[in-house]
């Protein structure tokens, strides 16, 4: 059985983003020691599932489920496939 099926609204999953407190990298340079960062958890973009797609380089039954491709219409615009562990269901 799938995660997803076609037209699932589905979510990428949240990630997090770590930024140095200092303007630019040019900051970086030359610092010894710790330098300070902020960290920001994001939410993932929304998107709409448009087509499920297998790969046929799979030669096992087994490995079937991890060859799995999700197509996703992202809210912005964009198309772009990706594997089912980096999505989670948006309700």
């Amino acid at each position: 059985m799938e995660k997803f099926k076609v037209n699932d609204r589905v979510r990428r999953l949240p990630y997090t983003v770590t930024l140095a407190n200092e303007a630019g990298v040019a900051a970086l340079d030359g610092v010894e020691g710790e330098t300070q960062v902020t960290s920001y958890i994001t939410k993932g973009c929304m998107g709409t599932v448009k087509n499920l797609r297998v790969e046929t380089t799979s030669s096992s039954a087994q490995a079937r489920p991890n060859s799995v491709m999700v197509q996703v219409l992202w809210d912005n615009g964009t198309l772009s496939y990706l594997g089912p562990e980096g999505l989670e269901s948006a309700k």
